[in-house]
């Protein structure tokens, strides 16, 4: 209207809609912070890992209560799921 607002996010390129420039930024934005949030690893493996071994060691406490394995068996594994 008055030569403001003429900066590429506010721009009409030509015309049409009048702030489609804006929109492309923040979809352009939208999506750079969608894949570097991808890119970074979970901020809490060592939780989860800490909480599969303990669910690993209540299951073999559980089978060698039931004597589904021997006492034997159960330090094998118990040692295997502790390294």
């Amino acid at each position: 209207m008055w030569g403001c607002f003429n900066s590429f996010p506010f721009s009409s390129f030509g015309g049409g809609f009048p702030f489609f420039g804006l929109i492309v930024l923040v979809v352009i934005v939208i999506a750079a912070i969608w894949v570097i949030r991808t890119l970074i690893p979970d901020s809490h493996p060592r939780q989860n890992a800490r909480a599969d071994r303990d669910d690993a060691l209540r299951i073999l406490r559980v089978r060698l209560a039931e004597g589904s394995i021997s006492e034997e068996e159960f330090e094998r594994l118990k040692r295997a799921v502790e390294s």
